[in-house]
């Protein structure tokens, strides 16, 4: 199932929050916000551990209501000597729904802040992983829901700290097994720590046979004891990378991954041969549902819910992104796909506010006007201006990012440490350490040793003016799509058209285009001629497994983000995220296998 159970919550007579799957309570009844600070953040030497980090990595093994994150979160606000980046990592069989998360964290005042902005971002009852940015930045969210003993083998991260939380042992024996901590001693780092309320004799055996040195220490409230302790390998000095790099192509995967590096303080130099982009074109944002739930579905649910949060920091930061959560309908193109659709829907049990199944007569309700068939709802899905994302991105990395439009770069080349991009004439365009190809299929000629396979797909847009009979709300889609215009009107699309080069753009097109829509919203054109009309033109990269291209190549320093297709803004945020996250020894923000299956070098195998 794509969902799992949340968690079902009571409270005790003195207002502690208590789960009825355990039958045991979150958090201490002598004080949950001091339980965390005294047995996590003492236990582990926080915050004097982290001071004058540039990172820093905590591991919790049960998020339950999140106060563990929220006393760190705080402690660092508060702390001058803060690290640069506090990464969070948390594993949780049965998360809190939205509202519960809220009501639980009501008394403490002094968090409610942070319990805002963790309400804003806190993800649906879908299983994996999911990435969650506060502060500018500053704090990292990595949340796993599910099974514990599934996810945390597939986690990639070196951990400073970790929190063995969790309902006791004795109720909730897999958190603590040994396997489990086995898995933690693979992921400790030089120097790491560990902090437990409980002194159980079968988790301190765990611990000091997986490596740990355990000591008691005074506990907390009613607990006389509690554990802490240290990994076997000392800790070491901190090395600080040389933070330059050359992104070349300057479309949707070069500018989130310029953006994605510029926030964690790297300077990068974006190279385009295009002088400038269409002010009009509009892109969609809705994740894939299939009946295997493959590993583009998988995916596609991280990169979903990760583009969702990071389109409205981008809007609400006061960056002004022109985007709108609108929803997105999804048509059926006839009564086969409509039963497919509707299978579908059901067998993996997604939350209705992520996905649903709606009948005819519920699809023309959501729309404003008549529907000729079923299809799936998607209340978060989204359209979004790729001129005012452009924008809005270099908006807020500043003067990180250097852009040089209108600069094709002939070949690349290695030079010691650094790599160079070179033009026509050979003369030397920039260089850095590191080097980031998105300029689509033109990455395969320049790193040809990559073997990567990509094809060039011709894209039509077309721009219907703002009408009075053809008011839209909602996104809809299908057979092409629909979507409404920033200042009004609609784009219609796309084409998809293999071995065509042609820039230019084309009546017969547009014809195609108002027949698509005709297809899913009849009458939606009535009156329009393809004639006179405006639109835009461009190229998809394609690949074979409809999976994109994000990581590191077998190259030194050499990196790829293509093969977007027709989902450049679903998958970009992400992948510009799993890159930067590389390049600087961060947790992984997807688990290991799905990580793989992005990854440049599946094509040497």
């Amino acid at each position: 199932m794509v969902s799992i159970v949340p968690a079902q919550i009571s409270f005790t007579a003195q207002g502690t929050p208590y789960s009825e799957t355990f039958s045991d309570v979150y958090f201490s009844e002598a004080g949950g916000l001091a339980q965390a600070r005294h047995v996590f953040l003492g236990g582990n030497g926080l915050p004097e551990r982290w001071s004058g980090r540039e990172q820093f990595t905590i591991l919790e093994t049960g998020f339950g209501a999140g106060l563990n994150f929220l006393a760190a979160w705080h402690a660092m606000r508060a702390d001058p000597n803060r690290p640069k980046r506090l990464h969070f990592i948390s594993v949780e069989r049965n998360p809190l729904l939205h509202d519960d998360l809220l009501k639980v964290h009501a008394p403490w005042t002094e968090l409610a802040p942070l319990v805002q902005g963790l309400g804003r971002a806190w993800p649906p009852p879908i299983a994996g992983f999911h990435r969650m940015h506060f502060d500018g930045g500053q704090v990292i969210l990595t949340l796993l829901l599910g099974e514990a003993r599934d996810l945390l083998p597939q986690l990639v991260a070196r951990v400073d700290a970790f929190f063995l939380d969790g309902f006791a042992p004795a109720k909730n024996p897999e958190i603590w097994s040994p396997e489990m901590v086995r898995e933690l001693a693979r992921l400790a780092a030089p120097g790491a720590t560990f902090a437990t309320w409980t002194v159980a004799g079968g988790v301190r055996s765990a611990l000091s046979d997986a490596g740990f040195a355990v000591e008691k220490r005074d506990g907390f409230g009613f607990k006389r004891e509690m554990l802490a302790g240290t990994w076997k390998e000392p800790a070491k000095a901190e090395s600080t990378p040389d933070r330059r790099a050359i992104v070349i192509g300057a479309g949707i995967a070069g500018t989130a991954c310029a953006e994605r590096l510029g926030g964690r303080g790297w300077n990068v130099t974006l190279i385009d041969a295009r002088s400038e982009r269409d002010a009009g074109a509009v892109g969609l944002v809705r994740p894939i549902a299939n009946l295997r739930d493959a590993t583009n579905a998988r995916i596609s649910r991280s990169a979903f819910l990760y583009a969702l949060q990071h389109y409205g920091t981008l809007q609400h930061d006061g960056y002004h992104l022109q985007w709108d959560r609108c929803g997105t309908l999804q048509l059926a193109v006839d009564d086969d796909e409509a039963a497919r659709l509707k299978a579908i829907a059901e067998s993996h049990g997604y939350p209705p506010d992520f996905l649903a199944f709606v009948d005819r007569e519920a699809a023309s309700r959501i729309a404003g006007r008549d529907v000729p068939r079923a299809g799936w709802w998607f209340p978060s899905g989204s359209w979004v201006s790729l001129q005012s994302l452009a924008i809005a991105s270099l908006a807020r990395v500043g003067e990180r990012v250097t852009a040089m439009r209108g600069r094709g770069v002939s070949r690349i080349e290695r030079e010691g440490t650094d790599w160079r991009a070179l033009d026509a004439e050979g003369r030397v365009i920039a260089e850095a350490p590191v080097m980031i190809l998105a300029n689509a299929v033109d990455a395969k000629r320049l790193a040809p040793e990559s073997r990567v396979v990509l094809n060039r797909v011709r894209g039509q847009l077309t721009y219907l003016p703002p009408s009075p009979s053809r008011d839209l709300g909602v996104i809809v889609s299908g057979n092409g799509y629909i979507a409404p215009l920033p200042d009004g009107g609609h784009a219609l699309g796309a084409t998809y058209q293999h071995d065509d080069n042609d820039i230019d753009v084309r009546a017969a097109d547009h014809r195609e285009n108002l027949e698509r829509a005709e297809s899913m919203l009849p009458g939606f054109t009535a009156g329009v001629h393809p004639m006179g009309l405006e639109g835009w033109t461009g190229f998809r990269a394609t690949v074979p497994d409809r999976l994109p291209i994000f990581g590191a190549t077998e190259t030194p320093a050499l990196h790829l983000a293509t093969g977007l297709g027709s989902r450049g803004l679903l998958w970009s945020p992400l992948g510009a995220e799993i890159i930067a996250s590389d390049l600087e020894g961060e947790p992984s923000p997807l688990p290991r296998d799905l990580r793989g299956a992005l990854s440049p070098k599946r094509f040497l195998s």
